[in-house]
């Protein structure tokens, strides 16, 4: 009898919640979930994080990240160390060094503690940068900081 009932309720469920756009809602195959690598929340990693492609931290690194993609650190995300990377949108916390040789994007909860050489920046109402903002006329190569400095002067 309780078979007979689940059996039943489950083909109500189906009719009651049949969504004529429902191949609509399906996961489009060439969707690729390899294209960013993620620390979720409450996660906590110690040492180096080198990415070939975008990353997004809503956890805490308590270490340098290099990536040669973007940086998105949500709003829960917390970075203790140094960042390089090509961009990075920031909701969250940097007690960091931050290099991007692109655009460097401060939403409104963003906080930077420490030093920023940037390419272009955009900054929210409400975010905060505490540190020395560099967005100088040389770029400098994410390369090791040994190696000799080729800085490009940039002109309009």
């Amino acid at each position: 009898m309780f078979n007979n009932f689940f059996l039943n309720l489950n083909q109500k469920e189906k009719v009651m919640f049949k969504n004529s756009k429902s191949e609509d809602m399906s996961v489009p195959e060439n969707f690729d979930t390899n294209t960013i690598d993620r620390i979720a929340e409450g996660t906590t990693i110690e040492g180096s994080v080198n990415s070939s492609k975008s990353i997004r931290i809503d956890g805490k690194v308590k270490g340098s990240i290099f990536c040669s993609g973007r940086v998105v650190v949500g709003k829960t995300g917390i970075i203790e160390g140094k960042v390089e990377c090509d961009s990075a949108d920031v909701e969250g916390t940097l007690n960091s060094t931050v290099q991007v040789t692109g655009l460097l994007e401060l939403k409104s909860t963003a906080v930077i503690n420490g030093d920023s050489q940037v390419g272009k920046l955009k900054v929210d109402p409400g975010a905060e940068i505490n540190g020395k903002l560099d967005m100088g006329g040389t770029v400098k190569s994410l390369s090791n900081s040994d190696s000799v400095d080729k800085s490009v002067e940039k002109t309009a």
